[in-house]
């Protein structure tokens, strides 16, 4: 599955850092590991953000790529109690956008907006991965973006 491969820049640890942003006031550190699980038809992300050292919260998700609709398919599991569904490509050579087309359980505070989930490379040791949301008849902006390096623990 060549279109997967393309993703292998992801496999390993990460650690971030975004301040002001996805809707919080202050610093959020963010880990994130990636793997071929359960099989090298998925790329696993596990990942928890925290804020002040407390757990704000925490995430599962599953990239895959469908052959029939020439899309890579996104699901995360987020311990806020929703599951985003989204469909993406390759946005240039370093950047993969997935419109969000589903949440199951959908937050209140989400009605009549719009999301985007994006990952961009910045190097062979450094990405970014973060959430694009628009209301009703409105752009897209950044919601949050968090800057993320491959870490060896």
């Amino acid at each position: 599955m060549s279109e997967l491969r393309r993703l292998d820049f992801l496999l390993g640890r990460w650690r971030g850092l975004s301040t002001d942003q996805f809707g919080e006031k202050g610093s959020l550190v963010s880990s994130m590991e990636c793997t071929k699980e359960p099989s090298d038809r998925f790329v696993q992300i596990r990942g928890e953000t925290r804020k002040n050292g407390a757990l704000l919260n925490s995430g599962i998700g599953f990239i895959t790529y469908d052959s029939k609709m020439k899309k890579y398919i996104w699901k995360r599991i987020w311990s806020y109690g929703f599951i985003e569904n989204g469909e993406g490509d390759w946005e240039d050579e370093n950047t993969m956008v997935f419109q969000i087309v589903k949440f199951d359980v959908e937050p209140e505070g989400f009605a009549g907006s719009r999301w985007k989930s994006f990952i961009r490379r910045y190097g062979e040791d450094e990405i970014g991965h973060g959430l694009y949301t628009a209301k009703a008849g409105e752009e897209y902006r950044l919601y949050g973006e968090t800057r993320a390096k491959r870490t060896s623990d």
